[in-house]
């Protein structure tokens, strides 16, 4: 069941947030696309882990950069 719902959170996501979308297509391409749901859906399970261990909201924790999408920790305010 838990995958389920990450693999539907990760369709979205790979529609709104543009690193997703890259890693998405990339593997869409070289692995099929039922592969690449699932891989993209781990990468959100890793963002939330690291949401609720530091305490951040997604936005401030995981901003893109042009650079792949690095992980960008971001200081408080």
């Amino acid at each position: 069941m838990l995958r389920w719902l990450l693999v539907e959170a990760a369709q979205k996501a790979a529609q709104c947030d543009p690193a997703l979308r890259q890693g998405y297509q990339r593997l869409k391409f070289r692995r099929g696309h039922a592969v690449a749901k699932v891989a993209i859906a781990r990468k959100l399970a890793v963002r939330m882990y690291w949401m609720l261990r530091s305490g951040a909201d997604y936005a401030r924790l995981f901003a893109c950069k042009a650079t792949r999408g690095t992980l960008v920790h971001a200081s408080t305010p």
